[in-house]
């Protein structure tokens, strides 16, 4: 398996996952969105170039409001947080059981924390499940329920020790 941004040469067709949306956008929609930058896609691909999982990201900022009480003394007054979004992780349903979730998700947190240390401003990843399996999935991995939002919320201190 190998995990790089997302080019022509893969197969995205054959994905598919238990969540019609995240199949649709793998196979419909990823392509204009990496065209406007509005996210970067990385895939892990089988041998024969089969997209068999998928992850997206982009930068987002959240309004203090919605940071945890316990990081919001690191953000000066009238500032929102820069945050790396998760925007989108699936993985093929042939795939289940084999742990690329997991994996998908220990990738995309050793990106987003080198992208923090080397290359942007950035003090959490944040992602907004789909469902309550996926709540379920990121809790145990640290991710904290936002304040008055769906999405949750995990600070790069908190990444550098999983990484």
């Amino acid at each position: 398996m190998n995990i790089s941004i997302l080019d022509k040469t893969y197969n995205r067709k054959s994905f598919e996952c238990e969540e019609q949306p995240l199949t649709n956008y793998i196979q419909n929609q990823v392509s204009q969105d990496i065209k406007k930058k509005l996210a970067i896609c990385f895939v892990a691909t089988d041998k024969d170039k089969n997209v068999i999982g998928y992850y997206t990201l982009t930068s987002e900022s959240l309004g203090r409001e919605l940071i945890p009480e316990k990081y919001i003394k690191k953000v000066p007054k009238n500032y929102n947080a820069p945050v790396i979004l998760l925007g989108r992780l699936a993985r093929d349903i042939k795939e289940k059981g084999t742990g690329l979730g997991e994996h998908l998700l220990l990738d995309t947190l050793f990106r987003a924390f080198t992208l923090s240390e080397e290359s942007i401003g950035a003090m959490a990843v944040v992602v907004n499940p789909i469902n309550e399996y996926a709540v379920k999935f990121y809790e145990k991995y640290g991710f904290e329920q936002l304040p008055d939002s769906e999405k949750m919320f995990l600070p790069m201190s908190t990444i550098k020790q999983i990484i």
